[in-house]
């Protein structure tokens, strides 16, 4: 009897422990990956050098699960951006990412709420706009995103 009440003993350190071994999710870590898939999804320097939503696609792919990224380039969301430099001749800019976690799910992954600031320019101005959103980030071995979402924003007429 001692020696099952002490086998189980050990399972239930074995089982606690490899469970508080699993890495949680650091802000500082969540913001590099939103920095960094942003910048590839909104900065155009040239507007008369823009890669199609398939190349930016292409480039993003790696921040989103698989899921994620069926959706957005299914419903055409990586063509946005580069649709509004080619229709206005102006340059965007990735120049910060706000986040604010939300809710933490039993799954691991957690829900945030974001604003990014967006730079857009021609030669005579160029102005900070801000487009907010939520995603939601999960650790499976790297950062996913499994979900984004953003509200539109129209400058000079035409959604970005």
């Amino acid at each position: 009897m001692k020696k099952t009440l002490g086998l189980l003993f050990f399972l239930l350190i074995g089982v606690i422990s490899a469970a508080c071994s699993n890495e949680t999710i650091k802000t500082e870590d969540v913001e590099k990956l939103v920095k960094e898939y942003k910048a590839e999804q909104y900065n155009f320097k040239d507007p008369n050098n823009i890669p199609s939503g398939i190349e930016i696609g292409d480039k993003v792919k790696k921040y989103l699960s698989k899921g994620t990224f069926e959706k957005l380039n299914a419903n055409q969301v990586f063509q946005i951006a580069p649709e509004f430099v080619k229709i206005t001749k102006k340059t965007i800019e990735l120049e910060d990412v706000f986040l604010e976690k939300e809710k933490e799910m039993d799954d691991g992954s957690i829900d945030y709420k974001y604003t990014l600031k967006l730079k857009v320019s021609d030669e005579q101005s160029s102005e900070v706009i801000e487009k907010k959103g939520q995603l939601t980030v999960l650790n499976a071995g790297d950062l996913l995103i499994t979900r984004d979402w953003e509200n539109k924003v129209i400058v000079d007429g035409v959604p970005i």
